[in-house]
């Protein structure tokens, strides 16, 4: 037989093989029978079944039965790991292609599929479309995609036998309106229910087609209504059915009445002309049923129980409990026997009654009389304070509403907010903060062990210029109290009652520090000390209590260093430290005196430039009043056994103490309602003005914290930080003690020796002293504060703060260093009023806020409602739940 006889019976016999097993018609394709389909195990579309169509094309270029024998192996040796191409002209995928990654309902836009053989080149091939979701998506034969609602559409398109698949997202833009019809809904008891209609809109005015529009009624008692618009009547009497989509709703008013039934009861009279909770009264008519149990009254949809009955007598009473917060107002009350339904008009109160005379308060503090109450004259302008009375920051922030009715309007949800305002974050006050924290938690640590010791050496003073070794703490440490640098400091100043010592360091980082440049003034600074500053801290208490039991000098030792400029940036000015009332056997770093450490300055250049010496002069002044109340509080304390002072309540009073300072240098009244002018040569000083150039830095921090905590006073709290970096606590905790000294009814400087030494701490401490409880300090605190903003003088004297004209400083500075007078890139005095408040002019409205912390309160101005109308005033939880046990109101009417 020759080469080409046994060729093609080779070639015969392999095609044989391979038509048994699937078919391939003359090696140059396939056979009908082989199947295209999707990979089992990858779900891949395109592969031949039992064929690997890489192997296929090999097998092109055999010629001999023993190539053909390979090719079959070949062939066979198929697998979905890597799911075959396919041979050339045959789909192997179907690219569908969107002109848009979305599709709003309503619009449509035309989708292309293109058949694509193993090597990616397009087949003709016709395409077949189809939707799997053609409630929410409608395919046309061309690929004309149309929307039809919101939610995923799923589109197909088929070409030789294969499919691709792409989902398209359907959405809508947000709602810009909803629109409701105008007119009221009317129901009727028996009836059947009504569909409610209602078509949202965009911000272009387009409607916006598929709208997911959620229905809710005010009062499901007199008519339910489910998601999609049904409404049920239950009772007679009027709601409000409300439609939502986004931040957007609109409102309708529903009305149900009860169809004339000449068998049914009827009401004539109702005994007593306002029906309230708990008061029974009594219905007389006809067609009553006899027993109790065969009558149902309703009053306004609220069930009564009935307790005696006759064909024309019914007596009722209304639970207290369970009652919802309702304006007064005319309702129906129905009788409802086997017969029909029975009904007339009646007045129903539910809320406390409140009448206010203009400049009266009224400090609702706890939270059940809080939650509901009714002010009878609606037409005054009110300031409400909604506060959280928590003790101390651990009890966290609370969620609640305040909706507002004036007559008998419906309730309307307003799209009422705090602006959120950035605050600048002192990094000066964020460090001593630190510094506090670590030396408090050094004298927690000291009471574990034996006490005060005194086995080691105490401070020698030598003589002006003479030296000696002292220990610096470190400051950035959590144990500051073991950790120092030892320095060399020699005595520059010693007077009655301050010894001031420099550091010797002659460089600092490589750099010639101020050592022996400085001498004029620390004499100064301790002449001041002694004829100022020692007065001034014995209204605190007395500095040197435990000096017999530490260094004996009977002085305050200010140490000058330039350590204290490398710790935190250089942001802390001065710094006392509880570990100094140690013994070293204690704490290492210990100095065993009352010692306070300074920052220095760096530059000998004339003016107020920064780390000039006039500019530290400036500022280190008033420092040294703040850390000299520090010594006070610690060592009384300490000595005494006591806890030391909540931190926030020891910053504020020391805040106090460079309140003291201020009045000596400047000269204003304690109580004489000072405005801006006691700032201004503060202010200008730092300006380098002439006539001002002795003006220490005193009271500007005061007002920058008090402007930080009104700018957000929700949010922020005088008992402390609410977030990392937060020192508004510095101004705010100032104020709330300040309106505590203001209204004590003894001497500041008594109240202010008894802060310091009662033992007590944080509110505990403030409440004894002012004789008040907490709820009724927050509460009086912050009416004062949102009436010294409007200037408006209350008739209530605890309502104003009588030391400061806020009003006036806020719009002085907002002159001199703020927008106001033309500043720009400022973070503080923005505006000449500094409270942030929520102001409500609508008849109707619901504020939420979101988180009030403990301390914090939500200023809000009410105006006035119609002629004659009254305002319900009703306080809720998050999503409508019980209101929180903190939750607290205070309202002052000043119109």
């Amino acid at each position: 037989m020759g080469e080409s006889e046994e060729e093609e019976k080779a070639g015969g016999a392999a095609e044989r093989t391979l038509g048994g097993l699937g078919g391939v018609s003359g090696i140059s394709g396939m056979a009908p029978n082989v199947r295209r389909g999707r990979c089992p195990a990858t779900g891949d579309a395109g592969y031949v079944q039992g064929v690997d169509m890489r192997n296929l094309r090999r097998l092109q270029s055999l010629r001999t039965a023993q190539g053909l024998l390979l090719g079959l192996a070949l062939l066979t040796s198929v697998g979905c790991d890597e799911p075959p191409p396919g041979p050339i002209g045959v789909v192997r995928a179907v690219e569908i292609s969107l002109p848009n990654s979305t599709l709003r309902p309503g619009r449509t836009m035309i989708a292309t599929a293109r058949p694509l053989d193993a090597d990616g080149d397009l087949v003709e091939l016709p395409v077949v479309w189809r939707s799997l979701s053609p409630a929410l998506l409608e395919v046309l034969p061309a690929g004309e995609l149309r929307a039809l609602a919101p939610g995923v559409g799923i589109v197909e398109a088929t070409a030789g036998g294969v499919t691709g698949r792409v989902e398209v997202p359907l959405v809508n833009p947000a709602a810009a309106l909803i629109r409701t019809p105008n007119d009221t809904l009317r129901l009727t008891l028996p009836g059947a229910p009504a569909i409610l209609q209602a078509a949202a809109f965009d911000a272009a005015g387009e409607e916006i087609v598929g709208a997911q529009i959620v229905w809710s009624t005010e009062a499901a008692r007199i008519a339910q209504v489910n998601a999609s618009g049904q409404v049920v009547p239950v009772a007679i009497g009027v709601t409000t059915l409300t439609a939502s989509l986004d931040a957007q709703q609109s409102s309708r008013i529903a009305r149900v009445s009860v169809v004339e039934n000449t068998a049914a009861p009827a009401i004539n009279e109702v005994s007593i002309p306002t029906l309230t909770p708990g008061v029974p009264f009594t219905l007389r008519g006809v067609r009553f049923g006899a027993t109790p149990s065969a009558n149902t009254v309703m009053v306004d949809g609220l069930v009564a129980t009935v307790t005696a009955a006759s064909a024309t007598e019914l007596t009722a009473v209304l639970s207290t409990s369970g009652v919802p917060c309702l304006a007064t107002r005319n309702v129906a009350v129905q009788v409802t026997t086997a017969s029909g339904i029975g009904a007339t008009t009646t007045r129903l109160q539910v809320a406390p009654q409140r009448m206010l005379a203009v400049g009266e308060a009224l400090l609702l503090t706890n939270a059940s009389a809080a939650t509901c109450n009714e002010i009878a004259d609606g037409t005054g302008r009110y300031l409400i304070a909604l506060q959280h009375g928590g003790r101390a920051l651990g009890a966290g922030p609370i969620s609640v509403t305040l909706e507002g009715r004036a007559g008998v309007a419906p309730i309307v949800a307003l799209a009422a907010s705090h602006t959120t305002i950035s605050r600048r974050v002192s990094a000066t006050l964020s460090a001593h903060e630190r510094v506090l924290a670590a030396s408090a938690d050094a004298v927690r640590s000291a009471r574990t062990q034996s006490g005060l010791r005194r086995d080691a050496p105490s401070l020698q003073l030598p003589p002006v210029n003479g030296i000696v070794q002292l220990r610096v703490p470190n400051l950035e440490s959590p144990n500051l109290c073991n950790e120092f640098s030892t320095i060399g400091a020699r005595t520059v100043y010693e007077g009655a009652r301050v010894a001031i010592l420099e550091d010797t360091s002659a460089l600092r980082a490589g750099v010639p520090t101020l050592a022996g440049a400085m001498d004029d003034y620390y004499v100064d600074l301790g002449q001041e000390f002694d004829a100022v500053l020692w007065p001034l801290a014995q209204r605190f208490g007395d500095p040197l209590v435990m000096d017999g039991r530490l260094d004996a000098n009977d002085k305050v030792v200010l140490v000058a260093t330039p350590k204290l400029n490398d710790v935190f940036d250089g942001e802390i000015l001065g710094a006392v430290v509880t570990c100094d009332l140690y013994a070293r056997a204690q704490f290492a770093s210990s100095n065993v005196g009352e010692v306070m450490y300074l920052q220095v300055p760096t530059s000998t250049a004339a003016g107020m430039g920064a780390g000039t010496r006039d500019r530290w002069r400036y500022e280190i002044r008033a420092t040294i009043a703040h850390e000299l109340k520090h010594i006070v509080s610690f060592a009384g304390r300490v000595v005494r056994s006591q806890p030391l002072e909540e931190p926030w309540l020891e910053e504020a009073t020391a805040r106090h103490a460079e309140e003291l300072f201020a009045r000596a240098r400047l000269g204003f009244s304690p109580t004489g309602n000072t405005g801006y002018g006691a700032l201004d040569c503060e202010v200008r000083a730092l300006a380098g003005a002439p006539d001002c150039s002795d003006a220490p830095r005193s009271m500007l921090p005061h007002f920058e914290g008090l402007w930080d905590f009104l700018a957000s006073p929700s949010s922020l709290s005088p008992l402390g930080p609410t977030a990392p970096g937060d020192v508004s606590y510095y101004g705010s905790g100032w104020s709330l003690t300040r309106w505590a000294l203001d209204h004590a009814g003894q001497a500041e400087e008594v109240v202010l020796q008894n802060l310091t030494a009662s033992g007590q701490s944080g509110i505990a401490n403030l409440e004894a002293r002012t004789g008040r409880t907490w709820d009724d300090i927050l509460g009086r605190w912050a009416l004062a504060l949102m009436a010294e903003s409007r200037n408006i003088v209350a008739s209530d004297s605890t309502l104003r703060i009588p030391s400061w004209n806020l009003a006036n400083v806020f719009g002085g500075l907002c002159v001199s260093v703020g927008s106001c007078g033309g500043a720009t890139g400022t973070a503080r005095f923005t505006r000449a009023q500094a409270l942030r408040f929520v102001l409500v002019n609508e008849s109707s409205f619901s504020l939420s806020i979101n988180e009030l912390v403990p301390g914090g309160f939500s200023a809000i101005e009410v105006g006035p409602g119609d002629a004659g109308s009254r305002r319900l005033l009703r306080l809720r939880g998050a999503a409508g739940g019980s209101v929180p046990p903190t939750a607290r109101l205070a309202i002052l009417r000043i119109e």
